[in-house]
């Protein structure tokens, strides 16, 4: 009767840690091709590893920015390399950190998924850089109140200087 516990124990943990496998494969698949598609200016290729909803405003928004911009002004910004960090999963959700290379920049951020249907999809880009946020652009010559920049903070913003700190 022991045994038969323990090796039922070790069937269940096994079958757990093949799934928990599948999920972080998942995961970092979704990531990895939304992020290259978005770091290379393709958000229609991004699209097969996105929610509804993050197609619908994202992308969209995305898209229509890119019809009315030279592509001159990105073209020395590619390609991107994007490198997956730490991943977080917490039932039907995770976070991915990433690092975005490319000949000119450097970024840091985190992508939030969900998994719908049994597949992993972004349903959130974190640290949407300001060109693709139309609320950076406000009058007065600052991008944000300091009531903005005090609830960013709370959700988990942290300034350049905190980063260079962090490193």
């Amino acid at each position: 009767m022991g045994k038969s516990r323990i090796i039922l124990f070790a069937a269940i943990a096994m079958i757990f840690a093949a799934c928990k496998g599948d999920d972080m494969t998942d995961i970092r698949t979704a990531a990895q091709g939304y992020l290259d598609a978005m770091g290379n200016y393709k958000p229609t290729e991004a699209r097969a590893y996105a929610t509804k909803e993050t197609c619908e405003q994202t992308l969209s928004f995305y898209e229509e920015l890119l019809k009315h911009t030279d592509p001159k002004v990105f073209a020395n910004n590619m390609p991107a390399e994007i490198t997956l960090g730490n991943v977080t999963i917490e039932d039907s959700t995770a976070v991915i950190e990433f690092h975005k290379h490319t000949p000119i920049t450097e970024q840091d951020g985190t992508l939030a998924l969900v998994k719908r249907d049994k597949k992993w999809q972004v349903d959130e880009v974190i640290n949407v850089p300001p060109m693709l946020n139309p609320k950076t652009l406000q009058e007065g010559g600052r991008k944000f109140t300091d009531e903005q920049i005090q609830q960013m903070r709370r959700n988990g913003a942290k300034s350049s200087k905190e980063l260079k700190v962090q490193e």
